[in-house]
């Protein structure tokens, strides 16, 4: 059995592909070392959505909102483990992911999947590289009609290649400016409509062209953290020799 990474590294050299603002980037400190204190220890400070991430409700919810999980320690781990499909369906820049990407991407998506998507984004991490700017306003990503499909098809998880899972005409909230022109759809639905639905959302893998068209066992294993909105993965497929 082969066990194959789709995790992106966390590199302080390139920083976070797809995170553009100071305050969402992370770092690390030493705070120790083996010259003044015998042993070395290091700080690290990062967001909840740092690189290869999963979503929980509260990302988007308030707990009025939503019944039920909420919370990322409140996925249960046979929700993040299991039998993954890997749909390729390549993307470029802008390009929508609809309801007719997933039905013709050739496999079947049955109740209680993992569905793992491959646009080919995920090249841009590391084998070639993009700044954290292009990956945030040039991506493809997710829009109704696909949110929908996989919520009636009663899925566990998405997973994909991009940065962000909804496409860049959504906002979470609009500039004042973007809401003038109308350029850009205020409600975002994306995430409302799969972690309304208890779908796990997971966010900037990489490596999928390795796995893509098949079906694998795969695991996304976050931090063990009580009561927030996310957490950074290691997230692995299993794959049959």
């Amino acid at each position: 059995m082969k066990i194959i990474d789709l995790t992106c590294p966390l590199d302080l050299d390139y920083a976070l592909p797809s995170l553009t603002q100071k305050r969402d980037s992370y770092e690390w400190q030493t705070i120790k070392t083996i010259k003044r204190d015998g042993v070395r220890v290091t700080r690290l400070s990062m967001t909840t959505h740092c690189a290869t991430h999963i979503d929980a409700p509260m990302h988007v919810f308030e707990r009025h909102e939503k019944g039920g999980i909420y919370t990322v320690d409140e996925w249960p781990l046979t929700q993040l483990y299991g039998e993954a499909v890997v749909l390729d369906i390549p993307k470029g820049e802008l390009e929508e992911i609809s309801a007719g990407d997933l039905e013709r991407a050739g496999l079947e998506v049955r109740e209680g999947d993992i569905v793992l998507v491959h646009t080919g984004w995920g090249r841009y991490y590391v084998e070639d590289r993009k700044s954290p700017l292009y990956l945030t306003n040039r991506r493809p990503g997710f829009v109704e009609s696909a949110a929908e499909w996989l919520a009636a098809k009663k899925i566990k998880a998405l997973g994909h290649d991009l940065p962000v899972t909804k496409h860049p005409k959504y906002r979470f909230r609009p500039t004042p400016e973007e809401e003038a022109r109308g350029a850009i759809t205020q409600h975002e639905p994306i995430h409302k409509t799969l972690l309304g639905n208890d779908i796990v959302l997971i966010e900037q893998l990489m490596n999928l062209d390795k796995i893509k068209g098949r079906r694998v066992t795969a695991g996304f294993f976050p931090l063990p953290v009580q009561g927030l909105d996310g957490s950074p993965i290691r997230a692995v497929a299993f794959v049959e020799d």
